[in-house]
């Protein structure tokens, strides 16, 4: 299949590839499927979450403990049913991400660590997940490696 996309052109992509999200991204309720397309470069830790619905639509996303040590985090009862993580082992089946904003300083570049998007890769559901341990939304990442 083809996903159009703003920032790509159009990309080849397999069905299988895409990630559910039941309750859309808050603030883009009804986009409820997007596809991660990874960098390419093993050594660049950012990719795209492409939604299949609307080109224009994608979120820069990075894997929070990159960035973040000692990141830790309980998911809620609420999401675990959502995501249809039903055992341990499907514990072992999720990602999380955290979206990135990019302002005209790259600098000055942070990431979502509040609200971590956590994707079932074993049955491709996603959810954007409102975390209580942390207060600090916007955390930069161009920083020395420290604490939340």
């Amino acid at each position: 299949m083809l996903l159009k996309t703003t920032q790509f052109g159009e990309i080849e992509y397999d069905q299988e590839a895409v990630i559910k999200f039941p309750n859309g991204i808050p603030g883009f309720d009804d986009e409820n499927a997007f596809v991660l397309i990874p960098s390419g470069d093993i050594d660049f830790p950012f990719n795209t979450l492409q939604s299949e619905q609307t080109p224009d639509l994608a979120f820069v996303v990075t894997d929070p403990f990159l960035f973040v040590e000692n990141y830790d985090f309980e998911i809620s009862e609420y999401d675990i049913e959502t995501l249809k993580l039903q055992s341990e082992e499907d514990l072992k089946n999720i990602i999380a991400l955290s979206i990135v904003t990019i302002p005209d300083n790259v600098e000055n570049t942070t990431i979502n660590i509040v609200a971590p998007i956590i994707i079932n890769t074993k049955d491709k559901i996603g959810k954007q997940v409102l975390l209580h341990e942390y207060d600090e939304v916007k955390y930069p990442i161009f920083t020395k490696k420290s604490e939340a």
